[in-house]
């Protein structure tokens, strides 16, 4: 009897520590998820739009709006996911490629009609490796949204989804009245995560052979 209660209570004393492990590391998670920065704007882009300005975001000299949605899109560290129905503004297509050359995992969804329009970004980030997907119909893809991080799982970072009437353009972001909301909603960013995910699966990759026909 003795014996067993002298060998009982290391095997206590582990099982206590494992318990107090694991409630500390359950606390802690839910501690830092609740820490996490959240984030609840609006970016207006208008026509004419006040004064034009240096950015390290870009070579040349840009609105504040542009300079804004640039810095969004810089602060991705992990995940990008593109779903827009049109893409042919420069800078925007930068960076894209500097995330890409950075290590983040940038997938892109496109309107199949658009892909290729004149002046259309998506050849060129496709050619750098980039995945791009697509699907050729009589419908439209008409989204116009951004995950940034949606796929990361470190409590450090802010999953962010960024949506509205603002096609990635340069009529719409410097010609057009548009509007971009950017929220870490986490009910929001799961919605749009879950449509990325469903149109990634139902749509094709585009491969080289495609690139030909245009």
């Amino acid at each position: 009897m003795v014996v067993d209660l002298v060998y009982s209570r290391p095997f206590l004393l582990l099982v206590s520590l494992a318990f107090t492990s694991h409630y500390l590391y359950n606390y802690y998670q839910k501690k830092q998820k609740k820490t996490r920065e959240e984030i609840h704007d609006v970016i207006m882009f208008e026509y004419m739009e006040g004064e034009f300005r240096q950015s390290k975001h870009s070579r040349c000299k840009i609105t504040h709006s542009m300079d804004k949605l640039l810095k969004y899109l810089d602060s991705a560290r992990y995940t990008l996911d593109i779903c827009m129905y049109v893409m042919t503004n420069m800078d925007l297509a930068n960076a894209v490629l500097k995330l890409h050359y950075r290590g983040v995992k940038v997938r892109i969804i496109i309107d199949a009609d658009m892909a290729y329009t004149q002046g259309s970004s998506i050849r060129r980030l496709e050619k750098q490796g980039i995945a791009v997907r697509w699907l050729k119909s009589t419908r439209l893809m008409h989204h116009k949204f951004f995950l940034i991080d949606a796929l990361s799982e470190d409590v450090r970072v802010t999953p962010l989804v960024m949506t509205g009437s603002l096609n990635w353009t340069n009529q719409a972001l410097y010609g057009n009245w548009e509007d971009v909301i950017v929220t870490s909603q986490d009910v929001l960013v799961k919605q749009y995560k879950a449509r990325f995910e469903k149109l990634w699966n139902e749509f094709k990759p585009v491969v080289a052979t495609d690139l030909k026909y245009y």
